[in-house]
């Protein structure tokens, strides 16, 4: 994930965001409430669309509907 940014009436959720993991990684989101740890994991999940950014997928870039 690379350059996601979200916004949401009133607030800007996410900010060219980067989110980078390989195959066998395991990673922990960490932050404050209204961090956008949320939105960037439904965003990766399809629940919410990005209005910016690209998201890749074995070097491919991919379009979660």
């Amino acid at each position: 994930m690379d350059g996601i940014s979200k916004d949401f009436p009133g607030v800007q959720a996410l900010r060219s965001c980067r989110f980078e993991l390989r195959r066998g990684e395991i990673h922990a989101l960490v932050g404050e409430n209204g961090a956008g740890k949320s939105t960037l994991m439904k965003i990766l999940a399809g629940v919410y669309h990005r209005d910016a950014g690209r998201i890749r997928l074995g070097g491919a870039d991919v379009d979660i509907p």
